[in-house]
């Protein structure tokens, strides 16, 4: 079982908790399909890890990727 860190501590590099859901879970499905189309055999546009890591869990990856500075967000004004 993979252990994930507290929230708290990935607040310093992105605003508020909300953001950080949004930002991790869009980033973790990404690496969700990578991670089935490589093991189908199939190409697909997304970008691989960005962290080198042993763990295959695209939630983990995601939020190893926000600590190490490799994801970043850009947010948008709808209005």
């Amino acid at each position: 079982m993979s252990r994930i860190p507290y929230v708290d501590t990935y607040i310093k590099k992105i605003d508020n908790k909300y953001t950080l859901c949004i930002a991790v879970a869009k980033r973790a499905r990404e690496l969700g399909t990578y991670f089935s189309a490589k093991r189908n055999m199939e190409r697909v546009n997304v970008v691989p890890p960005l962290v080198d890591i042993e763990s295959r869990d695209p939630l983990e990856i995601a939020l190893n990727e926000l600590k190490e500075g490799s994801l970043s967000y850009i947010r948008t004004d709808r209005q």
